[in-house]
This record gives C-alpha cells, structure tokens and sequence, in this order.
C-alpha cells in the first residue's frame, strides 16, 4: 500500500457499507449489454438513498460500490431500504437480467488518502460480503451490538464467520427483511394526448456524462409540458425505468400514457448527437425518429427541435403550438447551465451541501439565472434533521434567491413556483408567495413542482381538501418517483388538520424510506400510534426517535414550526401533547 511521501493519515471510526451483485461474471458473460445497462440503472436509482441516509460514496468497483457512513443507525437503515428498492426494481425488470445484491456493514477503524477510503473497516465489510445471502444484509457483531434496540429489524445470528485475509473470525448478523411487493396499479388515459419521456441513454465514452443526457431530457420534459393540451408525465416517474428493458406497451398502462418519447445523447469533443423516437404506447409502433447534430452551443436549440417534432407527431390535426423560448430564460453561459445540470443531479441523490454549490457556481457565471436561484432557495425550507434545523442566515438567502427570480423579466414558470413556496413558506407575505405558486397551476398544470407545493403550502393552512386533491394531481402526474416525499408531506399535514390518524399512519408505512432523514416522518408515526391508543408502541418509537437524535424536545419542534409563516399553530397543539405524553422530553 503506497502513500504520498509525507502524506498525514488521520484515522476516524466509520460504518462502511459494501454491495456487489450476485454471480456478476456469469451475468456478463450472457448478456454484457444488457447487465451494465441495469446495472447503470440499478445504481442510478440506488444512489439517492446513500445522500438521503447520511451516507457518501467513495467507491464504484465494476459490480458494487462502498459508502462510509457517520450513523451506524442509518447505514443499516440505508442498505434496507436499498435492498427494498431492487426488489421493486426487478419485479419491473421486463426482459432485463434480474440483478440482485449482497450488502454488508462493519464498523472500523478508516483513513482517508486523496478521497479513497482504506483501513480495516473496508477490508472487513467488503469481506463480509460474501456470506450475505442473495439479496439481503450482513453486519458483524460490532453493528448489531450499536444498533440493537435503536430499529425495528429483526436480526439472526450466524455465529463466528472464517473471512478471507482477516486473521481472526468475526461474527456475523443477518437482518431478516420481508419485502411485499405490490402491483403497480393501471392508469388510466387522459382526456388529452399524453406522454411519457424516458431517461435518454448516454452514449458518449464518459459514464460521468450522465447528468448531461438526463439534464436534455429533463429539459424536453419541462419544453413539453408547457403546451398545455398534452400531458407529460414527471421526471422521476419516467426516470424510474432507467437501465430495464421494459415494454413500451406495459410503461404505458403503468404511467397511463399514450405514446413514450426515448432518445440517447452522444458527446464527441464539442460535437452533440441526439436521436429520439416516438413509439404509440397502446401497440407499440414507431410514430416518429430522428436525429438532431449540433455543438454544445446548440443545446438548446436541439431540445426545442425535438420538443416541436414530437408535438407536431403526437397531434397532427392540431396546429403546432409555439413553444415560446423566451418562456425559460437560459444562461448564456454554458458552463453556468452545466453546473445547473450537476446541482439537478445531486438533489437527486439528496445530497443538497453540493447541489448548493454548484447552484453557487452556475450563478456566478451567469447572474440572473432564475431557476438556479429558485432551487438556492428552496433548499432552505427544507427542515428535515439536525442538520437542517431552522437559522436566520439560511431563511435570509432563501428569501433573497426568491426574490431575485421575481425581479427578473421573463422568468421561468417553475422557478416562479419554487420563489412563491420559499415566500410563503418563510417570509411575511405568505398569502402572495401562495398565490404565486397557485397561479403557476393554473397556466402551468404540468408543472409537478407547483403542484407538490401547493400541497404542503395549503396542507399547512389546514385546507385539507385542497391539499389532498392537489396531492392526487401529482400523484397522477409522478406516479413511481422513488422520492417523492413532498406529496406525502402535503397529505400528511392534511390527515393531521383533520385528525385523521389512522391515514397518518397509512402515510408514514408508505414513506418508511424517509424516517431515517425526514424527522417529521418518523414523530407523524409516532403520534398516529399514540391516537390511535398503541400507546406502548407509541413509546418504543419515541425512546428509538431520542436515541437518533438526543438534544431533541418539544418545544424544539413546536418553534420549528412557528417559523413556518403560513402554518396554522393551533392545529398541531394535540400534536405536541401527543408527543409529549409518548415520552418526547417537553
């Protein structure tokens, strides 16, 4: 092992989660192609709950990856949900490989040269992986020793473990996991022409060019969904087939759509390539292809080329609508716009510290950006753990950035939206900042973002059935995003307004993903148990909740929320007993 001469290792403590796939080389060896494609997709949807949990990658090998974890809690945490999430992926594989993991977890001793992590800790877990059983979890006793009686897994001993390379045995734990996998439910069509676009596949040698073809095709969503006589389906839930190769025909039932818009980009120094075809989705045949060239100057205009083709193929007898550029101000700055694409796909991944960063970047190229600063503000309000507990300075940006995207002319519609949320989220004109992101609905009614804003903002107010229904709407709109806890939030303060606490527990079951960095999560789960007169269930949760996170308390929470402008105080006062008398320390 070589270091940089007089290079200072400091070694710290660190949970270390490993995950390769199962029979890997056999996989290859039958199908290259179509295993590094899933795999490519597995991992894109995998690496989100890493940023979500606290975790952070620091290596991909050919088959698997490794993080380093701060939380043992939530390594365990993360892996489970991980695994989760590839069952629910393989039972919509289609004629994709069925890819399944092994993950293990060992707390150790680490050190850190130029970003790679080494140490015992990675030696261990990555030897430890080996006696994980096909899709499912491994932790030396050392995990199960910090995490006993702080989750709810179930673990089962597999006693001392020969690894290889490791001297002495170590004991290991199987977390017993029970995933129930429900059948996504047939949408049915809208009254309009609707469409789904797929993630466009990277062609370029660059696996590192992803967030660019995701950035295009993102952006022909957001061009397509400003004719208002389509309907497009969000991001997130087209994104959702990322990697599988399933039929068009079954994409459509899932996502109730007409017709499926796929593509790929290709990068060859300044030189872009991309190619889309439309395919009807109810018999699966080719309604339109073509390709577009141009250099990454022309971005843009490659993506209104493509936006207008597919409008005029999706509706013939209907004349073309104007796609109106000026309605999305864009950087002139390339490069700003590339560090727009990098924060995009890190709030993805939940990993806000560096989307903020590269937000930073991209405005200080191109002054003005709307959307850019929209999102600097937005990240704000995001008053999830300790880590983001509310504090003047980041509440003063956030209203500043939502100010400067109302300041600017021509500013995009879904910057509007997120500006009018952070306003009536923090600021002392509430009922304008609502009224901005309503308006954005109404003009806008494939604008996903507006729609999940609107949800919480009126679900805060206590209107419980415009909450829900907007709910609904995204829900329609974003049927499969993995990560759409907004919705959730909305139709939780909803359920919460009217006392509805059976509901409140049937929403914080179907956000289990979330408890471990959403701290309202795991307390609605614990209140609706309390209301519901589980009352020794109730209890357990909250010792578990102040075992995460010790230096909380009620009143902690209660001044949280009365920093909220548009909340309605009064409706979380049985809230706060409720928590109170579950054990939560006033």
């Amino acid at each position: 092992m070589l270091f940089k001469e007089g290079t200072r290792l400091e070694r710290r403590l660190a949970a270390i989660l490993a995950a390769d796939i199962a029979g890997y080389s056999a996989l290859i060896g039958a199908d290259e192609e179509g295993v590094l494609r899933a795999f490519k997709g597995h991992f894109g949807a995998l690496e989100p709950h890493l940023g979500m949990n606290g975790g952070r990658l620091f290596k991909k090998t050919g088959d698997g990856f490794l993080a380093e974890f701060h939380s043992v809690v939530d390594a365990v945490a993360c892996a489970e949900t991980m695994q989760r999430h590839m069952a629910e992926r393989n039972a919509a594989r289609g004629n994709s490989q069925e890819l399944l993991f092994r993950m293990s977890i060992h707390v150790g001793e680490i050190f850190d040269d130029e970003g790679d992590i080494l140490g015992d800790g990675v030696n261990i877990a990555a030897r430890l992986e080996s006696v994980a059983p096909v899709g499912g979890i491994v932790v030396s006793e050392r995990v199960y020793e910090d995490v006993i009686g702080k989750t709810d897994f179930i673990f089962r001993d597999l006693g001392p473990q020969k690894l290889k390379n490791i001297a002495r045995p170590v004991r290991a734990f199987s977390i017993e996991t029970e995933v129930v996998l429900n059948k996504p439910p047939v949408q049915s069509l809208p009254t309009k022409p609707s469409v789904a676009v797929l993630a466009f596949d990277n062609l370029s040698s660059d696996p590192e060019q992803d967030y660019f073809a995701d950035g295009v095709t993102e952006d022909i969503i957001t061009s397509l969904s400003r004719v208002p006589w389509i309907f497009v389906v969000a991001r997130n839930s087209s994104f959702s087939y990322k990697g599988l190769a399933v039929d068009v025909r079954r994409i459509g039932r899932e996502l109730g759509v007409g017709y499926v818009l796929e593509g790929s980009v290709r990068g060859a120094g300044n030189r872009l390539r991309v190619t889309g075809q439309l395919i009807d989705a109810e018999t699966g045949a080719h309604v339109w292809a073509d390709r577009y060239e141009g250099t990454l100057d022309d971005v843009f205009d490659l993506q209104d080329q493509i936006t207008e083709s597919v409008v005029s193929s999706i509706a013939p007898g209907i004349r073309q609508a104007e796609i109106n550029r000026s309605a999305r101000k864009r950087p002139d700055s390339l490069d700003a716009y590339d560090h727009f694409l990098r924060a995009q796909a890190a709030i993805y991944r939940f990993q806000f510290a560096e989307a903020d960063a590269f937000l930073a970047k991209a405005l200080d190229l191109a002054e003005g950006y709307p959307l850019a600063s929209a999102l600097r503000g937005w990240i704000r309000t995001l008053l999830w753990n300790p880590d983001t507990r509310p504090n003047k300075e980041r509440f003063d940006l956030a209203i500043q950035m939502a100010q400067d995207v109302l300041e600017t002319a021509n500013s995009d519609l879904e910057a509007q939206a997120y500006a009018g949320y952070v306003l009536a989220f923090l600021s002392e004109e509430p009922e304008y900042g609502l009224s901005l992101v309503d308006g954005v609905v109404e003009v806008s009614p494939n604008c996903v973002s507006a729609w999940g804003s609107s949800c919480i903002l009126h679900g805060l107010m206590g209107d419980v059935a415009t909450a829900q229904a907007h709910a609904e709407e995204v829900l329609r709109l974003n049927p499969n995003d993995p990560l759409n806890y907004r919705v959730y939030m909305g139709i939780s303060l909803s359920q919460i307004a009217e006392g509805d606490w059976k509901g409140l527990k049937n929403t914080a079951t179907k956000v289990r993903a979330f408890h471990n960095s959403v701290t309202v999560f795991r307390l609605n789960e614990l209140v609706a148990e309390m209301a519901l007169g589980n009352r020794q269930r109730a209890q357990e949760l909250a010792r578990i909740h102040m075992m995460r996170e010790p230096d909380f308390n009620v009143s902690l929470f209660r001044e949280m929320r009365a920093r909220i402008s548009i909340a309605r105080p009064e409706i979380y006062n049985a809230y706060y007993a409720m928590l109170a008398e579950a054990g939560i320390p006033k």
